[in-house]
């Protein structure tokens, strides 16, 4: 997968509210991609990253000791969820910082995660 096809998963999970299992599969292979180097995250299915359980899971699989910062309003329809992640919470300059949004949750979490992955990754 190139830097172009994952920015397009990204604005999938921030946009979209009703992904489908083919959607749901291209982020898993994409995720796979990022974090080829771990073992537990290998070969992730559409299923592996279908709720916000999954999503943090994934998220602490791959930044373990980072912060997770979830703010958001439930509604009705649609919630409106920010996801951060950060090397800390006790203090502000963090080289880098993983942002998604989204009116999913688990999306929200996903694109933050994919997000900080792809900022980490050397040129």
């Amino acid at each position: 997968m190139k830097d172009p096809e994952l920015t397009i998963l990204i604005k999938e999970l921030e946009t979209r509210s009703d992904l489908s299992v083919g959607d749901l599969d291209g982020v898993a292979h994409g995720l796979t991609f990022l974090f080829s180097d771990r073992e537990s995250l290998a070969d992730l299915s559409a299923q592996d990253v279908s709720g916000a359980e999954q999503a943090l899971h994934i998220a602490d699989v791959a930044f373990p000791n980072w912060s997770v910062n979830i703010h958001g309003r439930a509604n009705e329809k649609d919630g409106h969820w920010r996801c951060s992640l950060r090397e800390s919470d006790a203090r502000d300059n963090d080289a880098v910082i993983g942002i998604g949004s989204s009116p999913v949750l688990s999306q929200a979490i996903l694109a933050a995660t994919m997000r900080l992955a792809m900022s980490l990754q050397p040129d």
